[in-house]
């Protein structure tokens, strides 16, 4: 082996042996049957290898860790290069184990089948112990098992501004790749899952997603998750683990159907053995080649079954989010018109309602309202508004003229009948009030902790309220006398990333008795029943104010964010209540 390799101590290598469960039952390295791709060739350059330690993690606190960089055969230390990420980074960097990934890389290199690019080995934590004779404590299950984006920060704020020390790395996320097997296998996808900004390529073998620390949700959250622009090399053993956390097989199985239905960029081998690393060691090669490969076609999403809704029947290939409005304080009190004008207010800054034309035109609807929290246009024509700041309920006809109908009530949303009845949130008493004409006001429920958006179903017969305190909207049916009944928090919030969330906000209906709901996390779907059908990725970091359909054919998704508007063709039909129901026979 050439000596600008990192040669690991026998008690290097034994530590990640027994910290590292991808390495349990492997086969001895000396039994491995390499390809000729991880053989080092005399002739073929070398890239450098250097070891290091990372001792002072705020995220992970009080570990301690070995890490290796490899810097390409001709670095030059001004270029930008693509980036790949090994978990377990000892065995994987070791030049006599079971990936020798520096020698597989070089020989690639020299190829011409991957870019020349940087490698980061990083092995797991570790927290000493606090004096002699006592026990460590390895944090490899806690870094790399757990599905949230703690270990995607601990990468990619402590590691890479490390790796920058020695190195310029691409910015663009394409050129970052991350792999990993057992729980590492788990932990690579989890980091592109969370944070696809940065990574978005995926080397898994023999991967965890079983329930070692919940991790077992992935393959229901990538059904119900608009696809994320990442490509995805799986790979796993027909006879791999079957033990109280689950079995790897089924687990991977489950994976790469959930990652087919929702059409993602993905290879998968399934290959005799049981929880080894051996095979992808092997694979390690045709894995690199298909990951950086030119071809970037995407495959077609599973269609949606009759009565099962799904993203796919809503979103539409090559459409996605569009700026509309980027320049103001707080936009909030989204909708449309019969002809698919959309208007929002601009909450924040004090500029008043705004519209924007089918055509895209932007202009000022009416500048001396402002601080409205909620609008709908009325079957007579005019805009009802809650004029949150002044706490009142107020009428706008098409000249300007302001009719106010109610007066010291803290509203937030409401939504307008085909009667031109009025339902009103009223957040801070957890009231839902009934405005029936002038004086005929009246509180028809209470008990939702923050009751925020609202929209009727095609039959107004329903009405969705989302909460803003709780972990779910609710639906209430509308009797013929306005009251409402049968209350239910029937629709849960999901961020598919593990966790129930709240903070539900502004709602929406189509045509088809899909229900849309902002949340931090971006679009919540749900069928008629309340059913999850999927969550709508927003195009910002920032939460998602409030929703609605609109434009021409009433066939955009419009999303607030902050001080920004974006809109996205879609295939659904906005639902405007005050028109006539939509009924069974008619």
């Amino acid at each position: 082996m050439s000596s600008c390799f990192i040669r690991l101590s026998l008690s290097s290598f034994v530590c990640s042996i027994l910290l590292s469960a991808c390495f349990i039952n492997a086969t001895p390295a000396a039994e491995l049957q390499m390809g000729p791709d991880s053989q080092e060739v005399a002739e073929v350059p070398k890239g450098v290898v250097s070891e290091h330690k990372w001792n002072e993690s705020a995220i992970f606190p009080g570990t301690q860790r070995s890490y290796w960089i490899y810097l390409p055969p001709a670095f030059e230390a001004n270029k930008e290069y693509p980036l790949i990420v090994f978990q377990d980074g000892s065995g994987v960097v070791s030049p006599k184990g079971g990936f020798r990934a520096p020698t597989v890389m070089d020989n690639l290199i020299h190829k011409g089948d991957i870019p020349p690019m940087v490698g980061l080995f990083i092995s797991p934590g570790s927290v000493p112990p606090s004096a002699p004779g006592g026990n460590g404590r390895s944090t490899r299950s806690f870094e790399y098992d757990t599905p949230n984006d703690t270990y995607a920060r601990f990468l990619i704020d402590e590691m890479m501004p490390q790796l920058a020390k020695h190195a310029r790395i691409s910015p663009n996320p394409d050129d970052h790749a991350i792999a990993g097997v057992s729980s590492g296998g788990i932990c690579a996808f989890t980091v592109a899952w969370f944070r696809p900004d940065v990574f978005r390529k995926v080397i898994t073998g023999i991967g965890s997603f079983t329930n070692i620390q919940g991790g077992v949700w992935y393959p229901a959250a990538i059904r119900k998750t608009e696809r994320k622009p990442l490509r995805i090399y799986l790979q796993e053993n027909e006879n791999d683990l079957d033990n109280v956390h689950g079995s790897w097989p089924l687990a991977n199985k489950d994976m790469a159907a959930a990652l087919t239905f929702a059409g993602y960029d993905l290879k998968t081998t399934f290959n005799d053995g049981g929880h080894s690393a051996k095979n992808l060691g092997i694979l390690l090669p045709e894995a690199l080649r298909w990951i950086w490969r030119k071809d970037t076609t995407l495959p077609k999403a599973a269609p949606e079954v009759k009565n099962d809704l799904a993203l796919s029947s809503i979103l539409i290939d090559g459409e996605g989010w569009q700026s509309v409005v980027t320049d103001k304080m707080f936009v909030d009190a989204p909708c449309s018109d019969a002809e698919g004008n959309f208007y929002f207010s601009d909450l924040g800054g004090g500029t008043g309602i705004h519209k924007v034309a089918t055509d895209g035109t932007v202009s000022v609807f009416h500048k001396d309202v402002t601080g409205i929290s909620g609008m709908k246009w009325g079957p007579d024509g005019r805009l009802y508004a809650c004029h949150n700041r002044e706490k009142q309920i107020i009428a706008i006809d098409r000249t300007g003229k302001i009719e106010v109908l109610a007066t010291d009530i803290g509203c937030n949303d409401l939504v307008v009948n085909h009667k031109g009845h009025i339902y009103v949130t009223v957040t801070g008493k957890k009231q839902i009030i009934l405005i029936e004409g002038a004086g005929k006001i009246r509180v028809v429920d209470t008990g939702i902790d923050k009751p925020n958006g609202l929209t009727l179903s095609p039959d107004q017969q329903t009405l969705a309220v989302s909460d803003f305190g709780g972990f779910a909207a609710w639906a209430l049916r509308v009797e013929p006398n306005g009251d409402l009944t049968a209350k239910m928090p029937v629709m849960p919030y999901r961020s598919f990333g593990g966790v129930i969330e709240n903070k539900g906000d502004g709602m929406t209906c189509d045509t088809n008795s899909r229900w849309y709901c902002s949340t931090v996390s971006g679009v919540q779907v749900f069928d008629p029943n309340g059913r999850p059908a999927g969550l709508i990725l927003p195009p910002v970091d920032t939460p998602i104010t409030s929703v609605t359909l609109s434009g021409p054919n009433l066939s955009y998704l419009f999303l607030l964010s902050k001080g920004q508007v974006f809109k996205r063709k879609v295939n659904a039909t906005g639902l405007l209540s005050f028109k006539e129901p939509l009924l069974k026979g008619k």
